[in-house]
């Protein structure tokens, strides 16, 4: 038999607790994270969503409860009630946010037990298949590397409203059972059944729900929307997922990126503290392909295009003089500290090129002793 809850209310989570709530009767409840018996004391890692609380079973304060706790394994389902004691100075843990106190057990009630998990729940443990974690879902969840993005998820909900209900935006949610209409992707669809031979698709964006919303008027709308688009997986693409929809009437593409900017700057500050400067750094269109070659540069990368144009149309280098011949350019990346790489590292780097449709890899090491290249018999 397990014992109830009646008359015991949570006081804390398990993760909440500091030095300066020592001498406070609290009551937790969790799941047992480990048992340490050192033959007087017993000692119970206390976890919730929150944390971990050291819990210690002292026979010389309950005697009943000590001996109680002795049945206690890995994931059993507990209540506390017990007071908040500082720590030892020897025994402080500094890598725990609970680290400098300990709770005294006083009562102690068992809700469930469990059996031997199959995995164990420590995060330092990666070897896990993944089979395995989906077939108990469940006790995977607990694990706190998997909890905290869950918390993080919900912060960042929170904040994102609370943000875009300033800007004055209106929170709609639009229908998910929808008619089919033309987008990027493939459509799921889902049979009526009370018009056979009929189907509803599921909405691959809200686009012209929140477009009749500005017709409508509502002027600023927005919504924390599933997605649905049947299209092979890759790094960005998924099935189903969640996205911030926005859409403003009256508005230039300055009050866009203020709002879009400033959303953003919240998010980051509110969830994980950092702190950054607006507005974002601007490039036209033209200067992100002149200087990276492509649309959405990745400014951390530092390695720009640089045009060697003028400088290979001197050259006898055919495959060089006839681009610049059609008024096109040459461009060449600088990598500086790498004129150490080895040949075959080069060649290497040749092939990597290929994968992507590079025909070869023209490639100049600048060293004390000069120019090393393939081409360097091209250059007078």
């Amino acid at each position: 038999m397990f014992d109830s809850l009646a008359g015991l209310q949570r006081s804390h989570s398990c993760g909440v607790l500091r030095s300066e709530d020592a001498g406070k009767e609290v009551v937790l409840m969790g799941w047992v994270q480990r048992r340490r018996d050192h033959g007087g004391l017993i000692f119970v890692d206390l976890r919730d969503r929150e944390g971990l609380t050291q819990v210690v079973f002292n026979p010389e304060i309950n005697p009943d409860t000590h001996t109680k706790a002795g049945i206690l394994r890995d994931e059993f389902c507990i209540a506390v009630r017990g007071l908040v004691n500082l720590r030892p100075p020897d025994m402080v843990n500094p890598q725990l946010a609970t680290g400098e106190i300990e709770v005294m057990a006083e009562e102690l009630r068992v809700l469930n037990s469990s059996k031997t998990p199959p995995f164990e729940l420590e995060d330092f443990r990666v070897d896990i298949s993944e089979a395995l974690r989906l077939k108990y879902r469940y006790l995977d969840l607990r694990r706190p590397s998997i909890m905290r993005p869950l918390l993080l998820r919900h912060r960042a909900a929170q904040v994102a409203r609370q943000f875009l209900n300033g800007e004055g935006f209106i929170e709609v949610e639009t229908p998910i059972l929808t008619k089919s209409t033309p987008e990027g992707a493939r459509d799921y669809l889902v049979p009526s059944r009370v018009q056979p031979g009929y189907f509803y698709a599921l909405p691959q964006s809200p686009q012209l729900f929140k477009q009749l919303l500005m017709m409508a008027g509502l002027d600023r709308y927005y919504q924390l929307c599933r997605c649905f688009r049947d299209e092979d997986l890759r790094a960005d693409r998924q099935p189903e997922f969640t996205q911030i929809d926005l859409e403003m009437a009256f508005i230039t593409e300055a009050d866009i990126m203020a709002v879009v900017e400033g959303l953003i700057a919240t998010l980051l500050f509110e969830t994980i503290g950092v702190k950054v400067n607006l507005p974002f750094p601007r490039l036209t269109y033209a200067e992100a392909l002149d200087r990276f070659g492509l649309d959405r540069p990745d400014l951390r990368f530092g390695l720009e295009l640089q045009e060697v144009s003028r400088m290979v149309a001197a050259s006898d280098f055919r495959t060089f003089k006839e681009v610049v011949a059609r008024g096109d350019m040459v461009k060449a990346l600088c990598g500086p500290g790498l004129a150490r790489l080895t040949r075959k590292e080069l060649d290497d780097l040749t092939n990597f090129a290929g994968v992507y449709g590079a025909k070869g890899l023209a490639w100049v090491k600048l060293t004390p002793e000069g120019w090393q290249s393939p081409l360097a018999k091209y250059f007078p």
